[in-house]
């Protein structure tokens, strides 16, 4: 049976000296491991599309021992991240975020449409690294499955205070004035947000996807916004990723 999909490369394990398999995120099947068979092989019809980091149109069969790539059209290759360390190390990390968060057999085509425009944005380098990352890190959790609450106050129904504070773990916003009435939420971890702050989890986590990385804030909420957002993804999937703390030591060695 052969199927045509749309599918981002975000991993590459070798077979002999010309063949691999593929870790694919792809639009209608989720994650799938693709056995390649020549891909490696210089010049071979399928090495430009089989490559680490390409977005290609793909035929595979699927058999009971799973896919094998008949073709592969390129449709990007982001061939620029590589230029950067720190940018090809933050693919990485989103790589092995996708590889733990998503399954296969199910449709994905907005958050395979949001991870290319998160890769060409590593690929230009228009933005911060670290803006980039944040936007990837809120938006992608909120789409797969761990949308936070950001609505209101979880007591009051509160849109709006000077100060609202964000629970990580629990995905909820209380007002400073019902927060510090429940002594039992002083104990959590928290992160007060001014207005900027919350409007901007509120956009990244609500908007269109189009509408991501076409907004900017200052460094200081930059830099808030950049916390809260790593904190958020390792609480709520309760792990690290090797590929973050790599990450982080190329960019206190730079």
């Amino acid at each position: 049976m052969l199927i045509t999909l749309k599918g981002l490369v975000i991993g590459q394990r070798s077979i002999g000296e010309n063949s691999c398999f593929l870790d694919l995120f792809t639009d209608k099947l989720g994650m799938i491991e693709v056995m390649a068979h020549g891909a490696k092989k210089i010049g071979g019809k399928n090495s430009g599309a089989a490559s680490l980091f390409s977005y290609a149109t793909f035929c595979v069969s699927r058999s009971s021992k799973g896919y094998t790539l008949n073709s592969a059209e390129p449709i990007c290759s982001f061939y620029g991240i590589s230029s950067s360390i720190e940018a090809l190390s933050l693919a990485a990390y989103f790589a092995e975020i996708i590889k733990y968060c998503v399954t296969s057999e199910e449709e994905h085509d907005d958050l395979l449409r949001f991870t290319c425009m998160t890769y060409f944005q590593l690929e230009k380098q228009k933005l911060p690294l670290g803006f980039i990352k944040a936007i990837f890190e809120f938006r992608f959790l909120s789409r797969i499955g761990f949308m936070p609450d950001l609505r209101a106050c979880r007591e009051c129904i509160a849109y709006q205070s000077d100060t609202m504070m964000f629970l990580p773990v629990e995905g909820v916003i209380y007002c400073s004035d019902c927060y510090e009435e429940h002594s039992e939420l002083l104990e959590k971890n928290a992160f007060a947000l001014n207005p900027t702050l919350l409007h901007t989890l509120r956009y990244v986590a609500y908007s269109d996807t189009d509408k991501m990385y076409k907004f900017r804030i200052s460094k200081e909420n930059e830099k808030l916004f950049c916390a809260v957002a790593e904190f958020y993804l390792l609480s709520q999937l309760n792990r690290t990723f090797p590929t973050l703390d790599y990450y982080k030591n190329i960019v206190i060695e730079t």
